[in-house]
């Protein structure tokens, strides 16, 4: 039987990577929207792009957030084999 280690591993790594790229891309969407918000000079359609835009921004995160936590809690569910 194979050593489960290394890919318990390699799936901590990709876990992480994935999860800061979300949060990355979620902080950059959301910093666009504040940029659109405030570039709408008071129009009520821009600042209603911008409002969705933000909106999205926040659900896009939301699910990297839960993607993390089931993530892990999937991993942490499968015991790890002991060695014979």
């Amino acid at each position: 039987m194979t050593d489960p280690q290394p890919i318990k591993i390699l799936f901590d790594h990709l876990l992480s990577i994935a999860t800061q790229v979300g949060l990355g891309a979620s902080a950059v969407f959301l910093a666009w929207a504040g940029f659109l918000y405030m570039t709408a000079s008071g129009s009520p359609r821009r600042m209603e792009s911008a409002k969705d835009a933000a909106f999205a921004a926040i659900g896009g995160l939301a699910i990297v957030l839960l993607a993390h936590t089931i993530a892990t809690l999937v991993q942490n569910a499968i015991p790890s084999i002991p060695k014979p």
